[in-house]
C-alpha cells in the first residue's frame, strides 16, 4: 500500500512539471491509460489515482467518453484591495467595476458562535477555547462566485496587542470553499486575512478566499514612495 501511494503521487507530481514547463499544454489531451502505464512503468490503478488527484488539483478535466484534457486557464481577474469599516461589504473590488460593488450576494452561513479556529485564535492571539462569532458571505457578479469572505468576531472582550495587519497565503480549497466558488476540492486558493485588533471594541479577522486560478489580489500603495 505505502509504495503504490508513493507511485502515484510520483506520477502526478511528473505530469505536474510536465504541464508546468509546458510540455502539455492547455487543451493538450494526456495520453491514454496504457500509454501512461508504459511510461512510468506502474498499474492501471496507479495512473487512475495519480489522474485523480490532477483532476482534484484543477490542472486536469476528464469528458466522458473523449480522455483526459490539460484544462483551460483563463487570465486571471484582478482584485483590487479596498478595505472598509463596513462588514457588509468585501475587502477586494474587481478591477474592472472599482466604482459598483457585487450586486449579488449570498449569505452562506447565518451568524453563529464557535470556538475560534487554530489560525484564528493564532491571529488574535487566545486560546482556542475563547469564543468567536462566525458568518459566512459569497460575493457573486453576473451569478459568477468571486470571492467567500468570513468574518470571526470575539464574542467578548478584546484581543491584547492592538493593531492591524493582512496576511496573503495559499493553500488547496476546502470542500465547503470549492463548492461556494465553484471550484474543485484541492484547487489552489488564496487567502487574504485582516487582522483587527482595536484598542477599544471587539477584535475581529476578516478572512477572504478566492480561486488563485481565476483571481488576483491586487494591493496598491497608499501612497507614493518616500
Amino acid at each position: 500500500m505505502a509504495r503504490r501511494t508513493t507511485a502515484y503521487r510520483r506520477v502526478a507530481q511528473e505530469l505536474r512539471e510536465q504541464i508546468g514547463d509546458g510540455k502539455l499544454k492547455p487543451g493538450d489531451r494526456i495520453p491514454s491509460l496504457t500509454e501512461l502505464q508504459e511510461e512510468f512503468s506502474v498499474s492501471d490503478t496507479v495512473i487512475l489515482e495519480a489522474r485523480k488527484v490532477l483532476v482534484a488539483e484543477g490542472l486536469l478535466v476528464a469528458r466522458t467518453g473523449d480522455g483526459t484534457y490539460v484544462r483551460e486557464r483563463p487570465e486571471p481577474q484582478r482584485l483590487v484591495h479596498h478595505a472598509s469599516d463596513d462588514p457588509e461589504q468585501p475587502l477586494f473590488r474587481l478591477e474592472a467595476g472599482e466604482s459598483g460593488l457585487f450586486p449579488d450576494i449570498v449569505e452562506v452561513e447565518a451568524e453563529t458562535t464557535v470556538p475560534a479556529p487554530a489560525a484564528v485564535a493564532r491571529w488574535l492571539d487566545v486560546r482556542t477555547s475563547r469564543k468567536v462569532r462566525r458568518r459566512v458571505r459569497l460575493f457573486r457578479q453576473d451569478a459568477t462566485p468571486v470571492q467567500l469572505l468570513t468574518v470571526y468576531t470575539l464574542a467578548s472582550g478584546k484581543a491584547p496587542e492592538a493593531g492591524v495587519e493582512e496576511q496573503v497565503t495559499s493553500r488547496p480549497a476546502l470542500d465547503a470553499e470549492a463548492r461556494a466558488l465553484e471550484g474543485v476540492v484541492g484547487q489552489v486558493v488564496t487567502v487574504a486575512a485582516r487582522i483587527e485588533r482595536p484598542a477599544t471594541g471587539r477584535a475581529r479577522v476578516l478572512e477572504t478566499v478566492v480561486l488563485a486560478e481565476r483571481y488576483t489580489l491586487v494591493y496598491r500603495p497608499t501612497s507614493g514612495p518616500a
